[in-house]
Parts: C-alpha cells; structure tokens; sequence
C-alpha cells in the first residue's frame, strides 16, 4: 500500500480544447504538490467524482473542498482592480504562496501572468491594438497552438501534458527571476545607502533592475557595474524619469566615440576602453577605471 507521500494525486479538468487557465492551473497544482498529479480529463460528473481537486468545471468554487470552478452563475470573485478570477487565479490564490515561497513573489506572478489569463478566460480586454489585426503574440497563444488542429488527431491527454509541462517551465523561470530580482533590489538599496557620495553608484555584480530602483532617488548621476561577459566595468549614466534617451548628466562631448589610445589619452584614465557617441555610457578595464571615468565627468 502507498504510503500517504507517495500516494496518487488526482485532478479532474474539462477534455476537448484546452486553455491557459485550466493548463497553468494543473501546472500551479504539480508544482505545489512536487510531483505530477494523475490527470482526468471529462465533463462527466462520475468522473470528477474520482478526483480529489475539481479544475474549472464542476459548477462549485469551494477551497476548503478543492473545488475551483468559476463558470457557474453565481461566481462573483474579483481583484480589487476589477479583474474576475479564472480557474487559474483561484487555484494561485489559494495554493501560489507556497510555490512562489513568498508573498511578494507570489504577487509579482499573479500579476505578471495569472492576471492576463483569467482575464482572457473571462473575456477582459486588457490592451488595445494600435494596428488594425495585429497583436502580440503571447504564451497564450502558445498554449492555444498545442491544441490539434482540425487536421490533426491529436493525442488529447498527452497534448494536454505537454502543455502543462511548458506553462511550468514558465513558472518556474518566471518564480526563479522575481526571487532573484527582489534580492537584487534590496542589495541594492542597501548599497544605496551605504554610498557616501550618492552621484556615484558602484554595484559589484550585474544586478537586474538597476535603473528601476535607483532612478527613485535624485542623487545619482552614474552608475559602476562589472559586465562578466566582456571581462570589463561600465559607468551608465542614470536616466531622466520618464524618459529613455535623456540623462540627467551626459559623458563629456569630447569624449563622445572615443576608444582605447584616444579616450585614455583624453581622459588620463590608462584602461578607458570607449564611451558610446549618444555619451550615456563608458567603459573600462577595471572598477577603479570606471569609478575614475565618472568622477572626471562630474568636473566636466
């Protein structure tokens, strides 16, 4: 007899087409449970009846009885900014946590992810398009794709599995950037504040979101941080808020399309390696160049 971990998990869902909301909600409960659950696939009751979770059909939102549908009459469950959930967003809300491994990673997905799908699946219009018949492709679509054509057989269970098999692979990666990313920011923060002259920024890794989190703060004018794949430093300056292009200190015109002997010349720096023509970035052999590229071009 099986014990209790090992024991077989089982979910029941609709067969025909399938949709992103009932293929990430199975992908949510296989990475919740750590294993891959025994899968229905029916619209006939005596079979939902042999599962232990109820996805999207059923009729019946009942957390505390594993049952997440959202297509009954009744159902009125709605985020706070109007979007109703789906069977995915049900199934997030009450077991996402846990996957994410924290409430701000939780949040973080649900937004970036959950969200759109329910939204799709309770037919929400999210954007606009800006030309007539074309849109962005999204994983949606993708999902949409694996379903079997007209044409095609299709291997119903089997393609519905290897759908839920991509939708995790996006979960996964998507958990794993937004847990990185929060701890990115926060050392950021803290290096922020442990910086005396804040015009000068010096992080010692690569940190993601960068710009994001420091473009809060009037201080800095540039920012050090080592780019591993070409073994060298950049000094970047920061932005203007809202726009793209504009800094709130450009690197010197003299300096603008410099490289190697002419910028180290100019600039007395010995390992300068360029700055770029629009002057928003310049490099160097080491931090201490760069760190020295950018004092230089606060005197400027």
């Amino acid at each position: 007899m099986p014990s209790p971990k090992n024991k077989k998990i089982t979910v029941s869902v609709h067969n025909g087409t399938f949709h992103p909301d009932d293929v990430f909600a199975v992908a949510i409960l296989s990475l919740y449970l750590g294993k891959e659950p025994v899968i229905i696939r029916s619209r006939d009751p005596k079979d939902w009846a042999k599962a232990k979770y109820l996805f999207d059909v059923g009729g019946v939102y009942s957390p505390k009885n594993l049952k997440f549908d959202h297509h009954q009459e009744s159902f009125k469950e709605k985020r706070k900014n109007g979007i109703t959930y789906a069977t995915a967003g049900l199934v997030w809300k009450q077991l996402g946590k846990k996957v994410a491994g924290s409430h701000e990673v939780y949040e973080k997905i649900d937004k970036k992810i959950i969200q759109a799908i329910d939204a799709e699946d309770n037919g929400i219009e999210l954007y606009k398009n800006n030309f007539k018949d074309i849109s962005p492709y999204t994983f949606g679509d993708y999902v949409h794709a694996l379903n079997p054509t007209w044409k095609e057989k299709g291997q119903g269970l089997k393609d519905f599995k290897d759908a839920v098999g991509e939708a995790k692979k996006i979960l996964i990666r998507e958990i794993k950037r937004a847990k990185d990313s929060f701890l990115a920011e926060k050392i950021i923060l803290d290096t922020y504040k442990k910086t005396k002259d804040k015009r000068i920024i010096v992080l010692n890794d690569q940190y993601s979101g960068w710009k994001r989190v420091l473009s809060k703060f009037k201080e800095p004018l540039f920012v050090i941080k080592p780019i591993f794949e070409n073994n060298n430093w950049h000094a970047t300056a920061m932005n203007v808020e809202g726009f793209k292009f504009k800094n709130r200190l450009d690197f010197p015109k003299k300096w603008a399309g410099l490289a190697n002997g002419k910028l180290q010349k100019i600039t007395g720096v010995p390992d300068a390696l360029f700055c770029h023509t629009k002057r928003f970035i310049v490099a160097a052999k080491s931090k201490e160049g760069a760190i020295a590229l950018a004092k230089l071009a606060l005197k400027k």
